[in-house]
């Protein structure tokens, strides 16, 4: 072959290798994996590797470099990139080779297109890199922007609350001195144990107090009437008292509680109701006054979690106060479930959609928001869940996260609140969620900016029967005024005693029509169901009474007789129920002792005081609380028959003495004196018939016992004896 020939063909050869090179770095830009590598088209002798057959492939080196491995049907030959000379040497084997000149210059030219391939995959990880740090550093620029709009936000709220929070208790001041009833909008907080509703009421309350750390919020209501106070810069916290009588001022304790011990003295009062078994729990709630210049005018109820599993008759109980306490429709349920709980798989908003179909009155808070955000690692994700499944469409859940931390100061706390939220948003962001759609939803401030706003619609929708309810007070006090001063005008102690002398007969007249039976008092209005009557009275519930009966009227509001015949059915059931202690061994051998005359015990005398001791520590408790009880409902008569007495046309020229406050003081202390005079009288002729009635034995009941009670060796008595006379006085107290 000529020199011209052989220069042509290598010209070709080096020609079609570009192209083909081409075809590589081509494939290789478009994240192909391989690409083939053809030699020279001129028929030789040695038969070709076809693309299949002969290919470049990535494959990852031993050392981390990015390498190529070119197979064939016998061998792998690996071939780093920056070894131009081994991918040059592979070309070798085809026929005729490449001259050297070609070779050089074939990989010179693989050299330039890997080293710009390099560069620009370079270039794109410093763009990427570049990128994500300015969207971090827009992230962060814009968190930073939102902590301070949030504080500025929180300053213009609390400012412009503060106005508002005067005029209502203004408002509550005046409704609660002229006994006008307001249906004050109240909060009730519910969810499954360890769902983070104590840590939401702290939120709420603006402070700690360690009720998450405790065991108590589970088994007692925990009601927390919240008051907002400008010169309280600390909280000040005072508790209901647990017994209370119709004479009390002031039905709250007179000492405050600081607010590290307020756990300790929950729970006590959660014992002292409930026991301190763990599976009781008593629908008896506890009732905390908070006067704090950082908490808004509310009142909250944190109610026990519900249960998924254990004791059926708990869970039961759990639900059925939940059930009471979020009835009412002037309550706002706060409906709280964990976010790591999938939607599907919700407990507490199947319960609070039972009562509220439509989610009207019902805020959805995902708590431990913290725990989910994690987990979503794109927009889809995020903007999915957030969303919510199976809600109305006026429904938008609320996500929040609080802080682990305990014991913090207020003002930390509120920070570490906020720090809370911020971090969420913050994640959110690095996956792009709809920020414009979602973020009214995050964060605790968020939600007390609603439940604000809500308790505002519902505090302006009570204000209009409220204003009319006073303007008919001023009309009625303009009138009394008249006929007092028309009165006074013709003052004549001898009318004033007879007109005094009236009154008093007219209010035994109407207490006597109550006790009878009358809706003379406003049922409607002045009656209490029973469990009004439990939580007003504030007499403690019977002991161990943890049987469901069905007590007469106990949904209705009923007054007078009626409500004290209901009391006495309440009083035969917690009787019946009462389980008669068990007498042990030891008691029986303790009673028998021995007589003075004989040296020998008398069986009779023995079980006549084991009976006598033991129906005294049960039924002596149950006559206590029937007695405070009845007290409680014959004192909360007064009020209703002086009304009766205020409204009735046909007594006006004597109802006016009830403007006259001394008048009125005398005759309320009168009468509650009266009724607690006749509640000591009662105790005492209870306690004796008690005892007489408790030391009566049935002396046919002992003989039935059987003959074999005389084969009882009394002055040696064994063992065996003692516990068949045991199993005699069980016997005979369960008959």
């Amino acid at each position: 072959m000529s020199q011209g020939a052989v220069e042509e063909d290598s010209g070709r050869s080096i020609s079609i290798q570009e192209n083909e090179m081409n075809k590589y770095i081509s494939g290789m830009n478009t994240n192909q994996h391989s690409i083939s590598l053809a030699s020279s088209t001129t028929p030789t002798k040695k038969p070709r590797l076809n693309e299949s057959q002969y290919q470049l492939n990535p494959i990852n080196s031993p050392n981390g470099t990015f390498s190529h491995s070119m197979t064939s049907p016998k061998n792998t030959i690996r071939t780093p990139l920056n070894n131009i000379t081994n991918l040059v040497n592979a070309t070798k084997e085809q026929d005729p080779p490449l001259s050297p000149a070609a070779q050089l210059k074939l990989a010179e030219k693989l050299a330039q297109q890997l080293a710009d391939m390099e560069k620009k995959k370079t270039d794109e990880m410093k763009q990427k890199r570049y990128t994500e740090d300015q969207l971090r550093k827009m992230n962060k620029d814009k968190v930073d922007d939102y902590r301070r709009s949030i504080e500025e936000e929180e300053r213009r709220s609390h400012k412009s609350n503060k106005d508002l929070y005067s005029l209502y208790n203004d408002l509550q001041g005046i409704a609660r001195d002229h006994n006008i009833p307001i249906e004050y909008p109240e909060i009730v907080v519910i969810g499954m144990q360890s769902d983070g509703k104590s840590s939401f009421v702290e939120g709420l309350l603006g402070f700690q107090f360690n009720i998450v750390e405790s065991n108590i919020g589970t088994r007692r209501p925990l009601i927390l009437q919240m008051i907002n106070n400008p010169d309280r810069d600390q909280p000040r916290c005072r508790f209901r008292k647990e017994n209370t009588s119709p004479t009390d001022l002031d039905p709250f304790e007179e000492h405050d509680t600081p607010v590290h011990r307020l756990v300790d003295e929950i729970v006590r009062r959660t014992n002292e109701k409930a026991g301190h078994s763990p599976d009781r729990v008593s629908d008896v709630p506890i009732i905390l006054r908070v006067e704090y210049s950082n908490c808004a005018n509310l009142t909250i109820y944190d109610t026990p979690g519900f249960r998924l599993g254990g004791d059926e008759r708990l869970k039961n109980d759990i639900k059925e106060m939940v059930h009471k306490l979020i009835a009412p429709k002037n309550r706002i349920i706060v409906c709280l479930e964990q976010s790591t709980v999938e939607w599907a798989n919700s407990t507490s908003r199947p319960m609070a959609r039972s009562i509220d179909p439509d989610f009207s009155r019902t805020i959805l808070v995902n708590t431990k928001f913290d725990n989910r955000v994690k987990e979503l690692r794109n927009k889809e994700s995020a903007n999915k869940y957030m969303t919510g499944e199976n809600l109305p469409s006026s429904s938008k859940p609320f996500f929040v996260s609080m802080p682990l931390r305990r014991d913090l100061e207020s003002s930390r706390f509120r920070d570490e609140i906020r720090n809370a939220f911020l971090d969420d948003y913050s994640k959110l962001l690095d996956v792009q969620f709809d920020e414009e759609r979602f973020l009214p939803q995050l964060g605790l401030f968020r939600v007390k900016v609603h439940l604000e706003q809500l308790l505002n619609e519902k505090f302006q929708q009570g204000l209009a029967p409220t204003l009319r309810t006073l303007e008919d007070l001023c009309k009625k006090t303009s009138s009394d005024l008249e006929q007092v001063t028309t009165e006074l005008e013709q003052l004549d102690a001898t009318i004033l005693k007879n007109k005094a002398m009236s009154f008093v007969q007219a209010f035994v007249s109407v207490v006597d029509s109550l006790l009878a039976g009358s809706i003379a008092g406003d049922p409607d209005k002045n009656g209490e169901t029973l469990y009004e009557e439990k939580l007003n009275s504030s007499v403690a519930d019977w002991p161990d009474f943890d049987i469901d009966f069905e007590i007469q009227n106990a949904k209705l509001k009923v007054y007078g007789g009626a409500q004290y015949a209901r009391l006495l059915n309440e009083f035969e059931y917690a009787a019946h129920s009462r389980e008669f202690p068990k007498t042990s061994p030891s008691e029986v051998a303790s009673a028998m002792g021995t007589t003075k005359m004989h040296a020998a015990p008398l069986l009779e005398n023995a079980a006549a005081n084991l009976v006598h001791m033991k129906a005294k520590a049960v039924f002596l408790p149950l006559i206590d609380i029937v007695l405070q009880r009845c007290s409680y409902l014959m004192k909360r008569l007064f009020g209703i028959a002086i009304e009766v007495i205020k409204n009735d046309t046909d007594r006006k020229t004597i109802g006016i003495l009830s403007v006259y406050e001394r008048f009125m003081n005398e005759l309320r202390s009168t009468f509650h004196n009266y009724i607690d005079k006749t509640e000591d009288d009662c105790r005492t002729r209870l306690k004796d018939d008690f005892v007489m009635f408790t030391k009566m034995m049935d002396w046919d009941l002992i003989s039935s016992a059987g003959d074999n009670l005389d084969d009882n060796n009394l002055l040696e008595v064994s063992p065996d004896a003692t516990k068949a006379s045991a199993a005699l006085v069980n016997a005979m107290c369960a008959f």
